[in-house]
C-alpha cells in the first residue's frame, strides 16, 4: 500500500470520526441505523490516537513534558466529558485522554525496561490502571504493541487484530451479563469492529512528511472543547 498520508492528515481524520460518534452517543437512539454508522466511523479514533502516543514517544525531546500534557488535558477535558455524558464530575469513566496517559507510560515500560517479566507486569499494571476510563486496557495493550512490534507489520496488525476481538467480547460479554440475550448482544457489539477501519489508515502514514508544528495542539483542545459544546447543546435541548 502507498504511504501517502501524513499524520497530521490522518489524525483530522480520527477528529472527525470521533466528532461523528460523540454526536452519536449525545443525541442519537444507539440501535438506530444513524448511530450505528456513526459508532463504526468512531470506531477508528482510538487506535490512532495509540498509534501516534507511540509516534510521539519515539519524536519526543522531553517524555515528562509529554507526560505532564496528556495529564493537564486530561483534567480540562473531565469537565466537559461528564457533560455531555451527564455525568457527575465525581462518577466514572474518566476520559480518553487519561487513558493515553496510562498508555504512555505503557510504551515507556516497553522503551526503557529490560526485564521482560518486568515489563509486561508493568503493562498490565497501567493497563489495570485504566478499567474505570474510556477505552479502559485496550488502549494500553494496544499502544504497547504499536512499540513491541513497530518494525514488523504483520505482527503489529496480528496482536492488534486479537486486542480488537477482544474488545468486541468484552462489549458482548457486558451485553448479555445486563440480560440483553444472546441475539441482542452480538447485534451490540457488531459496531466495535469498526477499529478494523484504522489499519488502512495507519498502513498508509507517510513519517516522512513534516507535520504542521501548530497543528500538535489540534486534538488537545479539540478535545475538551468539541464535548463542552455537545454537552451544552444537549442541556439546552433536552
Amino acid at each position: 500500500m502507498k504511504k501517502s498520508l501524513s499524520g497530521d492528515t490522518i489524525k483530522y481524520i480520527a477528529i472527525a470520526a470521533m466528532l461523528l460518534d460523540h454526536i452519536a452517543w449525545t443525541f442519537l437512539q444507539f440501535n438506530s441505523p444513524a448511530a450505528q454508522i456513526f459508532h463504526i466511523i468512531g470506531r477508528i479514533t482510538a487506535p490512532i490516537m495509540c498509534f501516534f502516543i507511540v509516534q510521539g514517544f519515539i519524536h519526543t525531546r522531553d517524555i515528562r513534558k509529554y507526560l505532564f500534557r496528556l495529564l493537564f488535558f486530561a483534567l480540562i477535558s473531565q469537565y466537559p466529558w461528564c457533560l455531555m455524558h451527564s455525568q457527575k464530575i465525581t462518577q466514572f469513566p474518566l476520559n480518553m485522554i487519561f487513558t493515553l496517559f496510562f498508555a504512555l507510560l505503557a510504551v515507556c515500560a516497553e522503551a526503557k525496561i529490560l526485564y521482560a517479566p518486568l515489563r509486561v507486569i508493568t503493562v498490565f499494571i497501567c493497563a489495570a490502571a485504566t478499567m474505570k476510563f474510556d477505552w479502559c486496557f485496550f488502549a494500553v495493550l494496544w499502544s504497547a504493541a504499536f512499540y513491541k512490534y513497530r518494525g514488523d507489520e504483520k505482527k503489529m496488525r496480528l496482536f492488534f487484530s486479537l486486542i480488537s476481538l477482544s474488545y468486541t467480547a468484552y462489549i458482548f460479554l457486558g451485553a448479555f451479563e445486563n440480560g440483553a440475550g444472546l441475539l441482542n448482544s452480538f447485534l451490540s457489539c457488531l459496531f466495535t469492529l469498526g477499529t478494523f477501519l484504522s489499519l488502512p489508515l495507519l498502513a498508509s502514514y507517510n513519517e516522512n512528511i513534516r507535520p504542521n508544528k501548530k497543528s500538535k495542539y489540534v486534538f488537545y483542545f479539540f478535545y475538551p472543547a468539541h464535548m463542552l459544546i455537545l454537552g451544552i447543546i444537549k442541556g439546552l435541548i433536552s
